[in-house]
């Protein structure tokens, strides 16, 4: 499985549209630090015909050190899911079938 960074999707949007890969950098640099602002003040993010990025916080718990059998406060945190939109879902398995 190959990986795409964010210099790929620039050099492609470029061979697309045209514009200076560095303008292309710095607007996907501001697209995600939106997500990322979203996400922090717990809204959800949701790029239609994409999916949605859902914030939630865990539950605080007991759990135990598995070497000393002590048991450890595990503080609640927070987690990031995404949930893929049904059309780029159905999208991806028609090009792999």
């Amino acid at each position: 499985m190959a990986t795409i960074t964010k210099k790929e999707v620039a050099e492609k949007l470029h061979k697309k549209v045209g514009l200076p890969k560095r303008l292309l950098i710095n607007i996907i640099d501001e697209i995600l630090e939106e997500i990322k602002c979203a996400l922090e003040r717990e809204e959800e993010v949701q790029i239609v015909r994409f999916g949605s990025f859902i914030p939630y916080k865990t539950k605080g718990r007991i759990a135990r050190n598995l070497k000393t059998g002590e048991q450890v406060v595990v503080p609640p945190f927070k987690k990031v899911v995404f949930k893929i939109a049904p059309q780029f879902k159905a999208e991806i398995h028609n090009e792999k079938g």
